[in-house]
């Protein structure tokens, strides 16, 4: 069995589970919303920046996906008194993975988003996080798992933390051969387990996805910034 790493775009976002698709938490909507505001939203994120996370696949089924994007495309971060997201940054949102996949899947999604960051010349890149035990935890990326990937906390307050990662010193591989090379490691193919559904039975107001996980990754030495991001395990 072996997976793929693809964008999230207006042709991907119909492989996220109902649920996932159907989720404008952040977004700004409290409840579900619709299949037009949805397609709505999806192509305006696509004029305005272009894909907006990156899906992880096996044999066509979901295994792991994470979004991102300018923050004024995520109202929600209005309402956390740690904001506003600085203006030169891009906002990690959330992520989640299958509950048996891998650990390479994690460290695939978290190399291939760093590597899109670095294409586009995106120098830096924040997200939110929030205690455990919070309501709304599951829809937040892990503080650990930022930690370790070399975000750093700029303010915090209520429980909600922001955090910030610089990628400084950002240059476009202008070298075909080099940016070929880059992008063949990154959407390489790897073993992984036979995907397994990432939506199961329960209640309405309980979390349908799981939260990645933290993953040990290598922030650059001496410094707040991280020119990559690769896990153990």
């Amino acid at each position: 069995m072996i997976y793929e790493l693809q964008d999230l775009n207006t042709t991907t976002s119909g492989l996220l589970s109902d649920a996932c698709r159907g989720c404008g938490w952040w977004q700004g909507h409290l409840s579900h919303w619709d299949t037009a505001q949805a397609d709505a939203w999806s192509e305006s994120m696509m004029e305005n920046f272009g894909s907006w996370g990156k899906l992880a696949l096996g044999d066509g089924q979901l295994l792991g996906m994470v979004q991102y994007g300018p923050a004024g495309m995520f109202p929600r971060t209005s309402d956390f008194p740690c904001g506003p997201v600085s203006p030169d940054a891009v906002l990690l949102t959330c992520g989640a993975v299958s509950d048996h996949a891998l650990a390479s899947v994690k460290k695939s999604l978290v190399t291939a988003v760093i590597a899109d960051f670095y294409e586009r010349q995106i120098q830096t890149v924040e997200a939110f996080t929030m205690d455990t035990g919070s309501p709304h935890e599951c829809r937040f990326l892990p503080h650990d798992f930022l930690r370790d990937c070399g975000f750093y906390p700029v303010k915090s307050a209520r429980g909600v933390r922001l955090m910030r990662l610089e990628l400084g010193g950002v240059q476009p591989v202008a070298e075909p051969r080099r940016r070929r090379r880059l992008l063949e490691r990154i959407k390489r193919t790897s073993p992984a387990p036979a995907p397994v559904a990432m939506v199961t039975a329960r209640s309405a107001d309980t979390p349908v996805l799981t939260a990645l996980q933290s993953l040990p990754c290598r922030p650059a030495a001496g410094s707040r910034s991280a020119t990559a991001c690769g896990g153990h395990g």
